[in-house]
């Protein structure tokens, strides 16, 4: 392989040769996120359920930390859906 190839060839391509790949560490970055927030979520449910409030009460809290999960999604520019 000449030199002028090595020099055309992109990053990408050129760690693949020797067997390495770059990190995409937005992905990364997003899908620990992403576990920490579903764990939150989790954690705050079962806070809830194990609170001394009548039925109605519970869900009425879950259904508010929805709506709240939902109007901060919206200002982050993220639909959810039903």
């Amino acid at each position: 392989m000449k030199l002028q190839n090595i020099k055309d060839m992109s990053k990408g391509n050129l760690l693949g040769m020797v067997g390495l790949r770059r990190k995409n560490s937005l992905r990364i970055w997003l899908g620990g996120s992403g576990l920490v927030g579903i764990g939150l979520a989790v954690g705050a449910t079962i806070a809830l359920l194990l609170t001394p409030k009548s039925g109605p009460e519970i869900r009425d809290s879950i259904f508010e930390g929805f709506r709240s999960l939902r109007r901060r999604a919206a200002r982050a520019g993220v639909e959810l859906t039903h």
